[in-house]
């Protein structure tokens, strides 16, 4: 039925999104689906109720707006309220092929949708006789979301009033939705079951091209080692003991060799080399006016010794309970941790153990632990084939596992050779997680994550755990809608802009402020940047927490910060900053990328504490200032898209020993009687 009108978008938008959609030379269709009955719609198409049709998600070619449009196979729709059209859309996405449905969706290699398909209300009135291409359009923006329900497809608007409804006669909604969720155009709903959120995202595009030309989902052997690179290294620190500073240019060296200097900050007032005042940069909303002239010189900073076994049994006390874990973190902060003990003490870095806890307790949790984690395992692992075969998102992320584990640090000895039975406890780690979280699953680059974590621990429960903890700190990293991700690069471009106001200028004179080159760096924590033993010193200097939450910001900083003079005399561009950054693989010095990166948070700390404490808010909060509101900082959840009712998470709360009774003796007899059935 057509009486429950969908709300429409206002006049001015619609004429304005009209006018760009027919202003396009055509339409690069991504998905095409034909026998999709039209249910519900506004009443100005209800001529075309019931009437089968062809649904297309696309992409308009030089606005880049993504567009849903449904259009009558017949396209001979007579009425002349069908001139009233009044739906558009945007968002666009690759297609790729459901192993469930292969032949059913058609995908088309941008082919050109002419503007005439959609009557508007520009145009003439035409009699009611007269033969109209009618077709409905509506751009994902003004969408507030999906819901599937069977073979039946729902659009939303943003007042949660129903856009219109599609019934899908030859395939599942699944596959257009699994598509739309795979190139993050849509969100599931953690809360409203088959709902779908839409996100519109205009950079959407940019970011793709980011990730996929630094190939995220190929992360795997690190290039031999390179001394000579270490070498020279190693004399770009010759300034921190002598008096030398860098020369005015560096045109002349060659690209390969040149080096810029490490923790080179010179005084402004005796700097004759210094480059004239830019124009005030605006970064988040805040103007700033050369505030590299106001930045205190960085200081010299030097990593220390490693935490050692003997200062490892020096803090313990003789229940075993650690005396001083700041103390500790300190340590591992200013040098990492020695081999020999390096995997008992990440067990407490990763939340596995409990710095207070007494060696009982200890144990007593371990155990624990590990029961809960085969109970996960157990789940699983007895699955039958029929839940698989209904189950299409554990079915995927089983699929997805058992690809990335084949390819996952296989030129290391602990992963190397045909079948490796290390090889089996990562994909096993991995499939527990999925029933551990499902709502996140598995996301390409987890595997990544986990393989030096096994390597090192071994034990396949413990391994798990300190996993989950690592996961805890980066969950932000593997959003659907990338959010976290976004927030990340937004910070560390505010940190650029302050930090290095040339090299941030240059990049966004560039089209390159955007960041989004950085995007694996922090995504996987730098580990493709650096070898296996010097990403595990980098990672424990970072789960510290020290000496802020976004430290790993700051060694983002520190390597663009090396590597300016490279992208400004070669006048890279967004491509071959990409370029560039990928090269970088295997050939960066870690002490000194770490000394440079406490330097400058020294020098941002320094600076701030000289400023008004009312400016730079979103630095502050960087660097882990506790902002008052009076100072600008919020109070309560500021997310204004999260509205779902969230009444069913009363479900998972703790239960009472009665409830705990009650499944315990569900379990005992459902063992009981799996176990009767199979022996007799």
């Amino acid at each position: 039925m057509a009486d429950n009108e969908p709300h429409c978008t206002s006049p001015s938008r619609l004429q304005k999104d009209n006018e760009a959609m027919d202003n396009e030379s055509g339409i690069e269709e991504k998905f095409i689906q034909n026998g999709v009955l039209l249910k519900k719609a506004h009443a100005s198409y209800i001529s075309a109720l019931n009437a089968e049709g062809i649904l297309t998600f696309g992409q308009c070619n030089k606005t880049n707006l993504h567009v849903f449009e449904w259009k009558p196979e017949t396209c001979d729709i007579t009425d002349s309220e069908s001139l009233e059209s009044g739906w558009s859309l945007v968002d666009a996405i690759s297609r790729q092929p459901s192993p469930q449905q292969p032949l059913q969706p058609t995908a088309v290699a941008s082919l050109p949708v002419t503007a005439n398909v959609r009557a508007t209300s520009e145009e003439p009135s035409a009699a009611p006789t007269t033969k109209v291409k009618l077709s409905i359009r509506v751009f994902l923006r003004d969408l507030k979301g999906l819901e599937s329900f069977k073979d039946e497809l729902r659009f939303y608007n943003h007042d949660h009033t129903v856009h219109s409804v599609y019934l899908f006669r030859q395939t599942s909604t699944s596959v257009l939705l699994q598509l739309l969720e795979r190139f993050r155009c849509v969100r599931k709903s953690t809360q409203r079951k088959n709902f779908y959120r839409c996100i519109d995202d205009p950079d959407q595009d940019k970011l793709q091209k980011s990730f996929s030309e630094l190939n995220i989902a190929d992360i795997r052997a690190r290039p031999r080692p390179r001394p000579y690179m270490d070498i020279l290294s190693k004399w770009a620190n010759v300034h921190q003991i002598l008096p030398i500073h860098r020369p005015t240019s560096q045109s002349t060296i060659p690209s390969e060799l040149r080096l810029s200097s490490l923790n080179a900050s010179v005084d402004p007032e005796n700097d004759s080399t210094e480059d004239p005042p830019a124009e005030p940069v605006a970064v988040n909303g805040e103007t700033n006016t050369s505030e590299s002239k106001k930045l205190v010189p960085r200081p010299s900073v030097h990593r220390g010794l490693p935490l050692d076994a003997g200062t490892w049994e020096d803090v313990k006390c003789p229940n075993g309970a650690i005396s001083d874990p700041e103390r500790i973190k300190e340590i591992i902060f200013r040098g990492g941790i020695k081999q020999d003990i390096r995997a008992e003490v990440w067990k407490y870095l990763l939340g596995l153990d409990v710095w207070e806890h007494t060696n009982q307790q200890r144990d007593e949790r371990r155990a624990h632990k590990t029961q809960e984690y085969f109970q996960m395992k157990f789940q699983w692992l007895t699955m039958t084939a029929t839940q698989e075969h209904n189950f299409t998102g554990y079915r995927e992320r089983k699929c997805q596992i058992e690809k990335d584990v084949k390819r996952t640090d296989r030129t290391y000895e602990f992963f190397a050779g045909d079948d490796n039975p290390n090889l089996a406890k990562l994909q096993d780690i991995l499939m527990t997680y999925v029933m551990y979280n499902f709502d996140l699953g598995y996301v390409q680059g987890m595997s990544d994550l986990l393989a030096p974590i096994l390597s090192l621990v071994q034990n396949e429960a413990e391994s798990f755990w300190c996993f989950v903890g690592f996961m805890h700190k980066v969950f932000a990293n593997f959003d659907i809608d990338q959010k976290g991700m976004k927030q990340q690069l937004e910070h560390l471009r505010v940190l650029l802009s302050f930090v290095n106001e040339r090299l941030f200028n240059y990049m966004r004179e560039n089209q390159s402020e955007n960041m989004y080159f950085c995007f694996r760096w922090l995504l996987v924590w730098f580990k493709r940047e650096f070898s296996n033993a010097d990403i595990m010193q980098l990672w424990e200097v970072l789960w510290t927490g020290l000496p802020c939450s976004n430290f790993h910001l700051f060694v983002c900083v520190a390597i663009l910060d090396q590597e300016m003079d490279v992208f400004i005399d070669g006048q890279f561009s967004f491509t071959e900053i990409l370029k560039h950054v990928n090269e970088l693989s295997g050939n960066l010095n870690l002490a000194a990328v770490l000394e440079q990166a406490e330097s400058i948070y020294l020098q941002v700390k320094q600076t701030l504490e000289a400023l008004p404490k009312e400016s730079h808010h979103e630095l502050r909060k960087i660097i882990g200032e506790q902002l008052t509101a009076s100072d600008g900082g919020t109070t309560g959840n500021t997310d204004e898209d999260e509205d779902d009712d969230d009444s069913c998470m009363s479900i998972v709360n703790e239960r009472s020993p009665e409830e705990k009774e009650i499944l315990q003796r569900k379990l005992d007899e459902a063992c009981d009687l799996s176990l009767s059935y199979m022996f007799f």
